[in-house]
């Protein structure tokens, strides 16, 4: 059995990148997690369709984008360059909204950033914020290490007799479930070395990105100027509640934004609900100006 890829392949500074836009409306830019593929956003782009232009794309690495050569790692300028490269190649000029799953957010952030005039607003959806930043073992040195790992997992061919189990054992289903074509391409992209080797590297310069992050913080010297939603997923009751909803608070404090939350949800709500996840984008787009705000019925 084989699929046609959906979407279209492009080159994006010299390098071919999966690129999915559907839909009608004003664009909204969906930014997918560590170790997140476009399959995995299928549900909730469905659900934006209706209102929005809808943009994904793959990570090098990831899903049918090129991956990196071996002496290189994602860098925070290099991703807020990729997203910038992307909205340039489809031709979208007016401002986008941006929703940002995990550590994506710290992307979305920086282009906030360093390009307000294109950042309508955006949704960090159970976002990275890093309390105490940190930094061990320099970049080079984590990246060389995933590639050795990597290799003995090809040499044991785990990702040809993981494949699609890897996917599941973490991703939860979605409400209504998997089609053929989503199984297939969760079966072609998880037997791949380079998703494996993406994630990990991408996990490996986590730490530079957060450094660079927060010295961007300080030299644009504020909040973000674009409208800005922190969309917690909580479990539905213990310590980690408490604790989660705190960092999340903070975050939204951070970045001059509005706290929100989905209760009983866990990190990939997206997968989790798609549909209420796709409200609170709706919600922040009407704030943002970005949507157009449905009148008031009589007697409300």
């Amino acid at each position: 059995m084989t699929e046609e890829l959906p979407g279209q392949l492009i080159d994006v500074d010299g390098r071919s990148t999966h690129v999915i836009i559907e839909g009608s409306g004003p664009p909204v830019v969906l930014l997918a997690a560590l170790g997140s593929n476009w399959f995995d956003l299928d549900q909730l782009a469905l659900a934006l369709s209706p209102s929005f232009t809808v943009i994904r794309f793959d990570r090098p690495g990831y899903g049918a984008s090129e991956a990196l050569p071996r002496d290189t790692w994602p860098t925070l300028g290099g991703e807020v360059g990729r997203i910038a490269s992307v909205l340039d190649a489809l031709a979208i000029e007016e401002p986008v909204l941006i929703a940002a799953h995990s550590m994506s957010s710290m992307y979305a952030e920086a282009f906030a950033r360093e390009h307000p005039d294109r950042t309508a607003g955006v949704l960090m959806i159970d976002g990275t914020f890093v309390m105490f930043p940190w930094r061990v073992l320099p970049t080079a040195l984590r990246v060389r290490n995933c590639h050795r790992a990597v290799a003995v997992a090809d040499l044991l061919r785990l990702p040809q007799l993981l494949g699609a189990a890897a996917h599941d054992s973490v991703f939860p289903t979605p409400p209504t479930g998997y089609t053929a074509a989503q199984r297939f391409w969760v079966r072609q992209v998880f037997s791949r070395s380079d998703m494996l080797r993406a994630t990990l590297v991408e996990n490996a310069a986590f730490p530079s990105i957060n450094m660079d992050l927060i010295d961007l913080r300080r030299r644009d010297g504020g909040t973000v100027r674009a409208a800005v939603t922190v969309l917690a997923a909580l479990p539905a009751a213990g310590l980690w509640l408490r604790w989660w909803r705190w960092r999340h608070q903070r975050y939204a404090q951070i970045l001059g934004g509005v706290y929100e939350e989905i209760s009983p949800a866990n990190h990939l709500v997206v997968a989790q609900h798609p549909a209420d996840t796709a409200f609170y984008i709706q919600r922040l787009a009407r704030r943002a100006g970005h949507l157009p705000t449905p009148p008031r019925q009589l007697g409300t």
